[in-house]
């Protein structure tokens, strides 16, 4: 506080100093008066009491609980507050804005020295301000306490844990004595008597002269304070509004001898384009710093105030995006303003803005793919057959596409989905956003909901399905490459039943007959489950695996992005590790016949599955990535995304066999042998290669739910640039499935998309299905394979 010290009534802005009489020096011999003459002696004893002076003024830095303690400032040293610095910006692949930060006015209010009284009162005069302005007032003690009726916000355990804890009110959790006043020491479970007790003078101060009210709209601003204290009293200020509008800025300078202490600054918020929620799980979205996450971080320059990423780019990139922090020198005005000390408010250190995040993805495909798969759920749920029968339809999916040569992933959705700017409107009191919020984090009454929605879920990445027949070309290159079939002598015969150790497989399309001779290229376009059944068992389930492995299913990618599960390859380690049970842990002849058609435990990211596309395309493993680019304020290149290509080997006319075969999906139109995608993509102008699909859940029965239907495609089939994999949770077909690619093609290759219907019909013939059969139970004559 600013101190009179003459009869003019000038102020300076420190704290009065301490001074102490220096005794009389006694004389009892003269060497000792003249040692205490001597000049040199004088100025000595000069320089030491200045000394003396700074050391006491330093430790009255050290402040009580007392609000009414004095600023503590020597002459001439200011007093500064942090700046946080904007937040790096987010945008894709051609610059669109997908995050970016926003300039916004707050209220701070600094340590003035004030009784509390004289605080009370202009608190209560800005409150009022505040709602005549439409002001966001920061409010934290409504998260926990409100009037009007009172009552808690939180559960007991939360408000007990709220009221013990030593950084705040330091309650004692238990007493003997039942009866609760608002004038102990002991937790009060009654909010009204909590109230009072905030009201008391041991901890606001509100005079009883005031409302409920108005004593709760001084409380709000004052618990502010109380939250932060010690940063309050020993000179930072608090913030106690934002989004203030400059008309209320320019009447509480004009006006601050009536408001002192209040300081206008800025800070920096976080805007989230509509664009980001389609591309929510890549994006993320941000939140209070925990108190892990800053024991980690403050060696960084983090403070407790800090917003950090919570998920997606947001957490991954945090280092990047976040900035550095600046500090701002303030003055506190009193009744004299002008006729004080004052520091300019030019000094301090600039904060510095976070880098600018490029990623891969291209909008535009993010809303087609988004859109597609939206609409292909919402048509489900029209289906008069799924009505009929009672089932559960399409509720759920995931979409990749990506560059088959550089791994740039040019779309990733995930559905459902959230918005991110829900995120921070909660953080500034939204009542609706919160619900969202509340919904997104399966708070109170939509756990159920979201356990089975997953809104934060990405399922790109984070959800394992079993591939179905988009397996089968692992199966065929591992026959191919290891020498029990050849590209030029490859024919098996499809008979049905298939009795493999008393467990009997049925052909879909000819259950009571089978297709009879079929090629590789036959066997892939009706992805027929009993030719790679075959196959695989003449390959074995040791070839499988390894081939699946090279090909990067059931492995990490390497995307950067966080939360990536690994999956998991059906094999004997697999199967081992699954089960307690020695023989359960036994490898049949029937466990390889379900591997090799994307059943039993093959499980895979939609990523794993467009990278695994990507390789039968370009005979490479590419790295999967969604960051171009990270770039400094002054243009420097800070980091770029990881490009690294892994060179396959195969031999090319293994490839040439698989790429011959996933043609046929859409060219073989022999109704006897018609490939799965021929329907959706016959008259399609840029050639494909493609597989179709469906696996079943082992539900469907149980909880009346239609199979997963999935996609992968790699096009143009002669000169690969794009891949793609989707997956919708109850799709029912991978075929009807299609559509989603198709339009993602369109989009990708500027194709007009004037006749593009949506195909309605569900035909088994042309379903793609991989059943999902048990273990079978062994008998005498079931002889584990080698």
């Amino acid at each position: 506080m600013a101190n009179k010290i003459n009869d003019d009534g000038v102020f300076v802005f420190d704290k009065e100093h301490s001074t102490e009489e220096v005794p009389n020096a006694n004389s009892p011999a003269k060497s000792i008066l003249a040692f205490l003459t001597s000049r040199y002696t004088i100025v000595g004893i000069i320089f030491w009491s200045f000394a003396v002076i700074i050391i006491i003024m330093t430790g009255s830095l050290q402040f009580s609980g007392d609000v009414t303690q004095a600023l503590a400032a020597d002459s001439g040293v200011s007093h500064q507050y942090t700046v946080t610095a904007p937040r790096g910006d987010i945008v894709d692949t051609n610059g669109v804005s997908l995050a970016s930060s926003e300039q916004v006015n707050t209220l701070l209010l600094a340590n003035a020295g004030l009784t509390d009284d004289d605080l009370n009162a202009m608190l209560l005069k800005l409150s009022y301000l505040f709602d005549q302005y439409n002001v966001e007032t920061v409010d934290d003690l409504s998260n926990y306490l409100t009037i009007n009726p009172y009552a808690f916000q939180k559960d007991e355990d939360d408000i007990v844990s709220w009221q013990v804890s030593t950084n705040l009110f330091g309650l004692k959790e238990t007493s003997t004595n039942p009866i609760v006043t608002s004038s102990d020491t002991f937790v009060k479970l009654d909010p009204q008597i909590f109230f009072l007790y905030l009201r008391s003078n041991a901890i606001f101060h509100i005079a009883s002269t005031y409302s409920d009210d108005e004593a709760y709209r001084i409380a709000v601003l004052r618990y502010q304070i109380y939250e932060d204290r010690w940063a309050f009293q020993t000179g930072s200020p608090v913030k106690i509004a934002t989004n203030v509008p400059q008309a209320l800025i320019d009447q509480l300078l004009e006006q601050n001898y009536e408001y002192q202490g209040i300081i206008a600054g800025k800070e920096y918020r976080r805007i989230y384009t509509p664009l980001a929620e389609t591309s929510s799980s890549v994006v993320g979205y941000i939140g209070k710093i925990s108190q892990e996450t800053l024991a980690k971080l403050q060696s960084f320059g983090y403070s407790a105030d800090d917003v950090v990423g919570q998920q997606g780019i947001e957490a991954q990139m945090e280092r990047y995006l976040h900035g550095q922090s600046g500090t701002k020198s303030y003055n506190i005005w009193t009744k004299d303003a002008e006729a004080g000390t004052f520091f300019s408010e030019s000094i301090g250190v600039e904060p510095q803005a976070g880098a600018t995040v490029r990623l891969t993805l291209d909008t535009r495909f993010q809303k087609v793919a988004m859109d597609a798969l939206k609409k292909y759920i919402d048509d489900a749920a029209q289906d008069p057959a799924a009505k009929e029968k009672g089932y559960k339809t399409a509720s759920a999916g995931a979409v990749v596409m990506m560059n088959v040569k550089t791994g740039a992933i040019l779309s990733m959705v995930s559905y459902p989905d959230f918005d991110p700017m829900d995120f921070v409107l909660t953080m500034e009191g939204d009542a609706q956003a919160k619900e969202q919020v509340n919904y997104y984090l399966g708070l109170g009454d939509y756990a159920a909901i979201t356990k089975e929605d997953k809104p934060l879920f990405n399922r790109a990445i984070q959800a394992q399905y079993a591939p179905g027949s988009t397996f089968k070309m692992v199966t065929a290159i591992a026959g191919l490459e290891s020498g029990v079939i050849t590209p030029y002598s490859n024919t098996i015969t499809c008979e049905s039943p298939y009795d493999v150790d008393g467990m009997k497989f049925r052909c879909l399309e000819y259950p009571d007959g089978g297709h009879g001779p079929l090629t590789l290229t036959q066997g892939l376009a009706t992805s027929c489950n009993i030719y790679f059944q075959k196959l695989g068992i003449m390959t074995g389930i040791d070839e499988i695996d390894k081939w699946g492995s090279i090909l990067g299913l059931g492995e990490l990618t390497g995307v950067d992005l966080p939360g990536e599960i690994t999956g998991m390859r059906a094999s004997r380690a697999t199967k081992r590790l699954l089960h307690e049970q020695e023989y359960d842990k036994t490898w049949f002849k029937a466990d390889t016949a379900q591997t090799s058609i994307g059943q039993f435990d093959n499980c895979f990211t939609i990523l794993q599955l467009a990278r695994y596309t990507a390789a039968l395309a370009t005979n490479t493993l590419v790295t999967p990535h969604v960051i171009q680019d990270v770039t400094a304020q002054d243009g420097t290149i800070l980091y770029s995304g990881n490009t690294t290509v892994q060179q396959l080997n195969i031999s090319d006319s293994t490839l040439a066999a698989i790429k011959a075969g996933m043609i046929a999906v859409v060219n073989e139109d022999d109704p006897t042998k018609q490939g799965t995608a021929n329907k959706y993509f016959k008259d399609f102008p840029i050639q494909i290669a493609c597989k179709t699909g469906t696996a079943e859940t082992g539900f469907e029965d149980s909880k009346k739910e239609y199979s997963n239907g999935l996609f992968v495609c790699y096009a143009p089939a002669d000169d690969p640039e794009i891949a793609i994999a989707l997956v919708v949770e109850q799709g029912e077909w991978g075929s009807s499935t299609t559509i989603i690619a198709k339009k993602l093609l369109m989009a990708y290759f500027n194709i007009a998309d004037s006749n593009t219907t949506t195909v309605t019909d569900s035909d088994a013939s042309i379903g793609d299905v991989a059943a999902a059969t048990p273990t079978p139970v062994p008998t005498n004559t079931v002889t584990p394979t080698p």
